[in-house]
Formats: C-alpha cells, sequence, structure tokens
C-alpha cells in the first residue's frame, strides 16, 4: 500500500502545483490578475464595444463564461495540458532550480577566465538593482521573441508548437497548451538568461542583486500580469491603439497571432514588447472589435483534437517528412 501511495505521490503534487498557480503570484493565472482581467473585459464590454454596452452586468457575466468557450473540448485539452506540464514540472523542479545557479556560477567563470578577475564597479545598490531589472525585462522578452520566432519557422520546431495554436477557442488556461517539448525549449531559454545577466552581474559588480519586485516577482512582470495578460488568450479583443501596438503588444494582437486568416499567419510574436515584431517584419496592428477565428488549417486542425494526438502526433507528422 505504501508503494502504491508513493506511486501516486507525483500525481498529487502536480495536482497541488496546477491549482496552485492560482495562488502563486509568479503565475500569471494568479487570481488577482484573472480578477483584473475580469475588470478590465467588464469594462471593455460597457464602454469600448457598441454591440454590448446595453447588456446588462448578468449578461456581460454570461458573454464572459459562455460554456461554448470554457467546455469546449478545444478547452478541456488546456486543462489537461496544465495538468500534464505540471507533472513534469513536478518531476524536473529540483535539477532545473539548481542547474540557474550552476549556470550563473559558469558564467562568472568564463568571464574570469576570459579577462581575469577585475576591480568591481562602484554603483550604488539601487543602480545596479534598477539596471538589472531592466536589462532582465528587456532580454527575456526579446529572447523569447526568438524562440517564438523560431517554433514558427523551423519546420520541426513547428511541429510541437501547432499543439498551442491547434486551440480553436482562447482562455487564460490556454498559456498552458503547449507540448513538453516546447515546454522544456522555454525552461531552456529561462536558465539560459537567468544565468548570462545574473551571472554577468555579479561579476561585474560583486554584490547581491534583486530586481525591483512586488510580491516576490519582477516589477515589469507583475505590472504586465496585471494590466491584462490574461486577456491575450481571451475572446476579448482589446487593442492598445496604432501608437502604443508599435511598442507593447496588446491582446487583440496577440488573438492575431492566433487566428487562422492568412493575412495573420506567423504575425506579432512578442510577449511584452512590439518592438522586436516592428524590426523583423511581423508586426500586425489590430482592427477595433475585429471577430476572429482561431487554429490551424483545418487539414491539421483534427490531427490535435484531443489531449494525447496533441502528444504524439509532432512526432509522428515530423518521421513522415523524415521518410
Amino acid at each position: 500500500m505504501e508503494g502504491f501511495i508513493e506511486w501516486l505521490t507525483p500525481f498529487y503534487e502536480a495536482l497541488s502545483t496546477a491549482l496552485g498557480s492560482f495562488l502563486d503570484p509568479k503565475k500569471r493565472i494568479y487570481f488577482p490578475y484573472l480578477i483584473s482581467a475580469l475588470i478590465l473585459s467588464l469594462l471593455y464590454l460597457r464602454f469600448a464595444n457598441k454591440a454590448t454596452r446595453s447588456l446588462s452586468f448578468f449578461q456581460y457575466l454570461k458573454y464572459l463564461f459562455s460554456s461554448k468557450i470554457w467546455a469546449h473540448p478545444s478547452a478541456l485539452v488546456d486543462y489537461k495540458f496544465l495538468l500534464f506540464n505540471s507533472l513534469v514540472k513536478v518531476l524536473l523542479i529540483t535539477p532545473y532550480l539548481l542547474a540557474h545557479t550552476a549556470f550563473a556560477y559558469v558564467v562568472v567563470q568564463s568571464w574570469e577566465a576570459a579577462i581575469g578577475i577585475k576591480d568591481t564597479i562602484l554603483w550604488s545598490p539601487s543602480a545596479i538593482n534598477i539596471s538589472y531589472t531592466i536589462l532582465f525585462l528587456v532580454l527575456s522578452d526579446f529572447s523569447r521573441f526568438l524562440l517564438h520566432y523560431a517554433l514558427h519557422k523551423v519546420p520541426f520546431l513547428w511541429e510541437f508548437h501547432k499543439v498551442h495554436h491547434a486551440a480553436e477557442v482562447l482562455t487564460p488556461l490556454t498559456l498552458y497548451r503547449v507540448h513538453p517539448i516546447e515546454f522544456f525549449l522555454f525552461r531552456l531559454r529561462s536558465l539560459l538568461v537567468f544565468g548570462l545577466i545574473t551571472g554577468s552581474f555579479f561579476f561585474w559588480f560583486r554584490t547581491g542583486i534583486e530586481p525591483l519586485s512586488v510580491l516576490k516577482i519582477h516589477a515589469g512582470i507583475f505590472i504586465f500580469n496585471l494590466i491584462g495578460a490574461n486577456l491575450r488568450h481571451s475572446h476579448i479583443p482589446i487593442s492598445f491603439g496604432n501608437v502604443l501596438e508599435r511598442f507593447f503588444i496588446s491582446p487583440s494582437q496577440h488573438q492575431i497571432h492566433h487566428s487562422v486568416e492568412a493575412q495573420h499567419y506567423d504575425k506579432n510574436f512578442g510577449s511584452i514588447f512590439s518592438i522586436w515584431d516592428g524590426l523583423f517584419g511581423s508586426l500586425f496592428i489590430s482592427q477595433a472589435n475585429k471577430k476572429i477565428a482561431f487554429g490551424i488549417e483545418k487539414e491539421e486542425q483534427t490531427k490535435f483534437n484531443n489531449f494525447w494526438q496533441s502528444l504524439y502526433m509532432p512526432f509522428k507528422n515530423i518521421l513522415n517528412k523524415i521518410k
């Protein structure tokens, strides 16, 4: 009996991790972020969308929490991926955390091997932490853009990223609809960015580094999550307008990224900043209140209709192309 309980432990921890995401400020689905997204949605429906201005509060809620979206077969796949990737995370979390510290140490050693031990740059702790906060936010976002760009442009990587784009409806939990291979790649990206920046700052300043934070998370990420990041995966097309969307990715722009329309293919890869899309020629400014259908090509869509298909189909497609 003890062996059976021990075998179940990772699954229990995975469920706890998944549900705990709603209580963890480091997760985008932390409940205050979801509440702020709800408030922004209600404001949009009441004041920005002519078609919904006259609806009652109950009708707003019915629109936002429609069973056609939240109980859609595609949404059910999202929920299963949240649980499955939580299990993957439970199994890998300890070596993952150790790797962060280890790689930062390797970066420090690499600097020392390349140029020797240098005199410490004398900046105030505030200047160091502010610089670290800004640089980390910008470089982390750029690295996320580059990986996302590669997931679309490199054929075998696209096979894995299709799992995410096969979502036919979008909810905040669609964020977690990613194949374990893509999940690993983004974790590896995070490890590399953290190690390079943190290790480099420690080498040059030889002091403890703390980014500006709110609830112990990066202040920039906190603000990003609080001002509607969850609406990126939703049916609420909030636009930032022609000017701001050239600098920041709006919920509407990310919904365009999920569009099945040919004109929207490979557009708006950015997470926070849209300047990268501007530089790479992939920027697409949103159009107010335009309805968008989500998913991938019809002949491919049927291959990703359930959770298990979504897990093995990328490997099958790659093998078929190799043959």
